[in-house]
């Protein structure tokens, strides 16, 4: 007699093995599949919310992402498959990630991946229209790496099939091969919570915690799987089987970061002249390599996470400021609602939000402030740094070649939806498109735009633009009462 079956949403990430020294970034490599909109059940909730999360936090981390979208057929999603695997046996030493989101059975001890199109109601249609699981884990063990990790979220509810009478929960348990860790979300044979937030549970804390600096993926997945278990009350208990070898490896490593400078200011022999700025061309190749290093400065994500960044004679710090309260220790009021917000601004007082009022943002874009927070005589920047003024922001974009192209040096390697808005993120500065808030709490432009205030000094409230279409680093004036991102610069 047939055994039982349960679809739900099944999240899976391989990461494909590293050398004992971390890898660069050019050998990160990741597949993240999303199935949400499936023909004949009823839509999941997370997953492709979740899948473009993992995407966009992966490319944040320097992997160069393939993302499936609600892929259709079992030969769309071994295809992708495929082509990863080739990707990662022609890099020796790589790392790679494959994520899944979409619903996922057990049948006969067999775990399957469901396309979106699929119709099952005999045995049979599990072999012919999914894709086994053990496709998956024979990439875990042939492709060319020290290390793989492969995580399942399974759950929810079973609405797929109707040609068996007794139902298993979960999904069935796998051999992690040497060389591997296998993560399930929860035990193997219980469901997985689908989380009250606007991602799953288990892919939540896994978010979060990718994002933290200096932990090591085993100390992402103990942290991970502390969170589930207690925000789940006890009944979602994450399981690992780690047959790992191998070194460390870090989403998140602490660092110094110091853009390539000059010795010596170049002269029209050896500069460019663009738009009527001088750009630095002086042996640009051998010019000095980033250097990393511990940065005892807190800005808002912690002394463990404050990177820097030199551009010429300048310092700034290389993320948006993310502080709660002002240099003297009082706090600065968050606006979570619209009318708190436009509240704020009619009353000409300090303000901060998160995007979208939503804290999984903190991390990524730190946090927007009005301009009253900016000019307020508490001070918003750390002892011995400053906001960064109109005239500063002027001198760093013409070190990189003048306002109508250092956008490309400042804007970040992934994460703006154009794909050709992505930078070169030759300055460090790794500017992203954070948006902004209107005056009248509104949100905007995400992923399109990042804004920044600048000049705050003689009641200016003139800002900084980046967006994703070109690489100008655009200057205007917004409404003292909009939230905008800072970066502050050392004294």
């Amino acid at each position: 007699m047939y055994k039982g079956i349960l679809t739900g949403l099944l999240f899976v990430a391989l990461i494909g093995v590293y050398a004992q020294n971390q890898p660069t970034a050019s050998s990160r490599i990741a597949l993240v599949i999303g199935v949400q909109n499936y023909s004949s059940v009823p839509p999941l909730r997370h997953s492709l919310k979740d899948a473009k999360d993992m995407s966009t936090a992966l490319k944040l981390k320097g992997f160069k992402v393939e993302t499936l979208i609600d892929p259709k057929t079992k030969k769309q999603i071994k295809d992708a498959i495929t082509r990863y695997y080739n990707a990662m046996t022609e890099s020796s030493g790589a790392v790679g990630i494959i994520y899944y989101a979409g619903h996922g059975t057990q049948f006969e001890g067999e775990n399957y991946l469901i396309p979106a199109s699929a119709t099952l109601q005999v045995p049979g249609d599990l072999d012919d229209q999914c894709v086994k699981m053990n496709v998956l884990m024979s990439v875990l063990n042939s492709s060319n790496s020290n290390l793989n990790i492969f995580l399942l979220d399974a759950c929810r509810t079973n609405n797929f099939v109707s040609f068996t009478r007794d139902l298993a929960k979960g999904l069935a348990s796998v051999e992690a091969p040497k060389g591997s860790i296998v993560v399930f979300a929860t035990q193997p044979g219980t469901v997985a919570s689908d989380g009250t937030g606007s991602n799953g549970l288990f892919t939540s804390k896994l978010l979060k915690y990718i994002n933290e600096p200096d932990l090591d993926i085993s100390d992402v997945l103990r942290k991970v799987k502390r969170d589930v278990n207690t925000e789940s009350e006890g009944k979602q208990l994450p399981s690992v089987v780690d047959n790992s070898i191998g070194g460390e490896f870090y989403f998140n490593k602490t660092t110094q970061v110091v853009a390539p400078t000059t010795t010596s200011k170049p002269t029209p022999s050896v500069a460019a002249k663009t738009n009527g700025a001088i750009k630095n061309t002086t042996n640009p190749v051998k010019q000095e390599t980033p250097t990393e290093k511990n940065s005892p400065l807190d800005y808002g994500y912690g002394v463990e996470d404050a990177a820097i960044v030199t551009v010429g004679k300048q310092t700034w710090i290389a993320k948006n400021l993310n502080v709660t309260t002002f240099t003297n220790g009082e706090p600065i009021p968050e606006a979570k609602t619209n009318s708190a917000w436009s509240r704020a601004a009619s009353e000409k007082k300090p303000a901060w939000c998160y995007y979208k009022n939503d804290p999984a943002n903190e991390k990524i874009y730190g946090k927007l402030y009005n301009w009253y927070a900016l000019n307020d005589p508490r001070g918003l920047a750390p002892q011995g740094w400053h906001l960064a003024t109109d005239e500063e922001w002027g001198t760093m974009t013409d070190f990189y070649g003048g306002e109508n192209e250092a956008g490309d040096a400042l804007k970040s390697l992934a994460g703006w939806n154009n794909e050709k808005g992505n930078g070169s993120n030759s300055s460090k500065m790794t500017c992203l498109p954070g948006g902004m808030r209107y005056t009248g709490g509104e949100f905007k432009d995400i992923g399109k735009g990042g804004y920044w205030w600048c000049g705050i000094e003689q009641e200016s409230n003139k800002s900084r633009e980046l967006v994703g279409y070109n690489n100008i680093v655009h200057k205007s004036n917004n409404y003292k009462g909009s939230g905008l991102s800072v970066r502050c610069i050392k004294d």
